[in-house]
């Protein structure tokens, strides 16, 4: 017997086709020869699986897949299929192909109507291309379902070791494939002429996977970090995949959990619900959230979007195949809780998926996370020869031209890190300190609007510069820097950055002012020169004035 391996989507569609050519020289009711042949079948997403093995027919197979001397391989099996097939139109099957005498219980009719049921099911092609309740992509599965609920006869394959048994038909399902390594999944059902031209079949079930990103509106695009103000909307988007063997399933079970930390909060408008601030793609479609096959919840900062049957007629229109994307947007916001720093702001998702075609349980993906940073300001106000701290001095601080981020551009940071058009009047304590949290990196302009008693505020303004480096792949703040700069026309504060602490996201920004002195004249000798002056000119016009009153005393 010649070794050939063929990929999984060909060989159900072929197996089928093959026992359908040769059972037309098939030997009525004739005992089959029951030489030993030889599979492997080797999982790709599932080294450690199993299968139940069921021996449908026995049969004499060629080395080009024809098949002799085709006989139910047990009475128990010959119950099992034939009650199955009763309920799945192989009674008018029989009346259309072979009417007249009792032809129910011939191997050979059976094998005839299960070969092309399934040789048309396309189980791998990825469409659901006919009608769910007809034979289509359902059929094989609907088929391993029963045989696993109602067949004794199995004996179990190991991936990747060889299976030995008689020569015939067998069906292989994957018993479990729900494991806590969550890169298993069970395949379409196996069906096999054992003892034909394949003896190593190399199965492509697979998982779906699941992407999560963030948009950094500074340089608009989307990746796995970001850095804002508190309250400053980010976009996400979480994006999933289908499976190879999609069309195999004929349910799909299809959930997105995305958690959110607790710096982190959903935006939902005001005026509007958690349906309509979500944008979920079906492709380029967008999907209903009906309440019903589509589903949306969030509660205990845990976001939900949850499909009950992707194969529901209701997304029959969508013309949904193993290719198909499914996309789900939404936004949220920093909060006052929000994680300064290197920790950062994650939140993550999981994909929750029928994982099985034939046992249709659940299985799911591992986490995948996104985070967003933030950082502080820690402005000190100080008297620039003693470095005493200064209360009471005035500040704002407004986003600047040199900003990347255009729709914040402009706006005034307000006392909760968030951004507003109208300036707040940050003062400085009692030990000269301001403390902002809750920033984006970026250019802030910082005024000094008052000053203690004792200094005078110029009105100029510096302009700080925070510069942050994230890293998409590791998900972490690799650095902080700051610097202060003078705007043009400006003759500038007297400010310096003392410390940047990137572990906290700390930027210590220290401005200081003279005092204002009046300097008392000491070691007087006499009246100055204009003090003289200044008493002769009042001598002299009082003696005037005397005189004048005199003289007209005379007159009079």
């Amino acid at each position: 017997m010649s070794i050939k391996s063929v990929s999984r989507p060909s060989y159900a569609v072929r197996a089928g086709l093959g026992l359908l050519l040769a059972l037309g020289i098939g030997l009525p009711g004739t005992t089959a020869y029951a030489a030993e042949a030889s599979v492997t079948i080797t999982q790709r997403n599932n080294e450690q699986a199993t299968y139940d093995a069921y021996q449908i027919f026995a049969a004499d197979i060629s080395e080009d897949d024809q098949a002799t001397h085709v006989a139910w391989a047990s009475p128990d099996m010959q119950r099992t299929v034939l009650a199955f097939l009763d309920s799945h139109g192989y009674t008018q099957w029989l009346a259309d192909n072979h009417p007249g005498g009792d032809q129910r219980d011939r191997p050979q009719n059976a094998a005839e109507y299960l070969a092309q049921q399934i040789a048309s099911s396309r189980t791998d092609e990825g469409a659901n291309t006919t009608p769910r309740t007809t034979a289509g992509s359902s059929f094989a599965n609907e088929l391993a379902q029963f045989l696993a609920s109602n067949s004794a006869n199995k004996q179990t394959a190991l991936s990747g070791e060889p299976f030995k048994g008689a020569e015939g038909y067998w069906l292989f399902v994957t018993t479990d494939a729900t494991t806590q390594d969550y890169n298993e999944a069970g395949s379409a059902p196996i069906y096999l002429a054992l003892g034909g031209s394949v003896s190593t079949v190399y199965e492509k079930s697979s998982v779906p996977t699941i992407d999560k990103e963030v948009l950094e509106d500074s340089t608009d695009t989307w990746g796995k970090v970001a850095d804002a103000n508190v309250l400053q909307a980010l976009s996400y988007r979480l994006t999933g995949t289908l499976p190879t063997n999609y069309g195999a399933f004929a349910h799909y079970h299809y959930k997105f959990t995305d958690t959110l930390s607790d710096g982190l909060d959903l935006a939902v408008p005001e005026g509007t619900d958690l349906a309509s601030s979500l944008v979920v793609r079906i492709g380029e479609r967008q999907a209903p959230i009906d309440g019903e096959n589509l589903k949306a919840t969030y509660a205990n900062r845990v976001l939900t979007i949850e499909f009950s049957d992707l194969k529901s007629p209701c997304w029959e229109k969508y013309g949904i195949t193993k290719d198909t994307v499914i996309s789900v947007t939404y936004q949220a916001h920093l909060n006052a809780s929000c994680r300064l720093g290197a920790p950062g702001n994650p939140n993550d998702v999981w994909l929750t998926y029928t994982d099985d075609p034939v046992s249709e349980g659940d299985g799911r993906t591992r986490e995948v996370p996104v985070k967003v940073f933030a950082y502080k300001l820690r402005l000190t106000k100080t008297d620039g020869q003693t470095l005493e701290p200064l209360a009471g001095a005035v500040f704002s601080i407004q986003v600047a031209e040199s900003n990347a981020d255009a729709t914040s551009r402009g706006m005034y940071v307000q006392a909760d890190g968030s951004l507003a058009n109208e300036a707040h009047r940050f003062e400085t304590n009692d030990d000269g300190l301001i403390e902002v949290q809750g920033l984006d990196e970026g250019t802030y302009r910082i005024c000094e609007l008052a000053s203690p008693d004792g200094y005078t505020a110029s009105g100029d303004a510096i302009d700080l510069v925070i510069t942050s480096t994230l890293d998409g792949t590791g998900r972490t703040l690799t650095a902080l820097q700051a610097s202060v700069d003078v705007p043009d026309g400006q003759q500038g504060l007297l400010a310096d950055v003392s410390e940047v602490d990137g572990n906290a996201g700390t930027v210590l920004l220290n401005v200081s002012n003279d005092r204002l002195l009046t300097l008392p004249l000491t070691g007087q000798a006499g009246l100055p020169l204009g003090g003289l002056v200044a008493l002769a000119m009042v001598g002299g016009s009082s003696f005037g004035l005397w005189q004048h009153r005199s003289s007209r005393t005379k007159l009079s």
